[in-house]
């Protein structure tokens, strides 16, 4: 394992897809437990995608965590009323994480809502009802953070949950992925927590494996001044740490 900065964030280089997952729940989980020595309940925000897809197991599997006191929050989802909830975001969390730890509670966002503002109205009050400690996040193909995307992203949003409409790149990404491969068609909009929200959890865990992110992780070190054309470049201004592989590691860190 070697380390390096970006900003204020630690780089963590991992081996392989496996390595991260392994070292950031050991990394989340040691976090989780030590909260929990000072506070009744620990919340915690998670992503989904296959930038999570190591990680959500690896943290199930952590011994010594008290999961009936950890209420746990999805910051994102797809809107498209036609989908079928296998290729929803809460879907995926479900299966890797949430069916494997006795949580307290766990709030995903309602995909299929009749109304996409009213259902960002009602994620963001479950949200706000008490501080979020940690925040669990990957980097998208464009950029994004949840779905915030570039060009659509505001670093001083006041709102907690908004509907977004996902650009081509996001697209593209979710063409790719073998977990939508079958769908046949990309939902157009989401439901998305806002960049100022998600950094209101004081411990913020960034997982971007795989060498499809290669290219934007590339771009993002070059990237000195955080821009809302690249919305994961907030990430320099906050005490966390990133986690790489060396198939996504960009070639100036090796």
């Amino acid at each position: 394992m070697s380390q390096l900065k970006y900003g204020k964030t630690e780089i963590v280089v991992c081996e392989d897809y496996a390595d991260l997952g392994e070292q950031s729940a050991t990394a989340v989980a040691s976090r989780i437990r030590s909260l929990l020595e000072i506070q009744e309940e620990v919340r915690i925000i998670f992503a989904a995608g296959e930038s999570q897809g190591s990680f959500c197991p690896a943290l199930a599997r952590q011994p010594g965590i008290d999961w009936p006191r950890i209420t746990c929050f999805n910051m994102d989802d797809f809107w498209d009323t036609r989908l079928p909830r296998q290729y929803t975001c809460g879907y995926q969390t479900e299966r890797e994480l949430y069916a494997h730890v006795p949580c307290r509670a766990y709030h995903l966002v309602d995909y299929k809502a009749p109304d996409p503002a009213a259902e960002a109205a009602r994620f963001a009050a479950l949200v706000q009802e008490r501080p979020v400690d940690i925040l669990c996040q990957g980097i998208g193909t464009s950029g994004h953070l949840a779905l915030n995307e570039p060009g659509d992203s505001d670093f001083d949003d006041e709102r907690w949950v908004r509907v977004v409409s996902l650009v081509e790149q996001s697209k593209i990404q979710l063409r790719d992925d073998p977990n939508f491969r079958a769908l046949g068609y990309i939902p157009d909009k989401g439901i998305s927590m806002t960049i100022p929200a998600m950094l209101k959890a004081p411990h913020v865990y960034t997982m971007v494996p795989l060498a499809l992110k290669k290219p934007i992780l590339t771009r993002l070190l070059q990237t000195a001044e955080p821009s809302t054309e690249l919305p994961a470049s907030i990430i320099s201004t906050v005490p966390g740490l990133l986690f790489v592989d060396r198939d996504s590691c960009p070639d100036s860190l090796k």
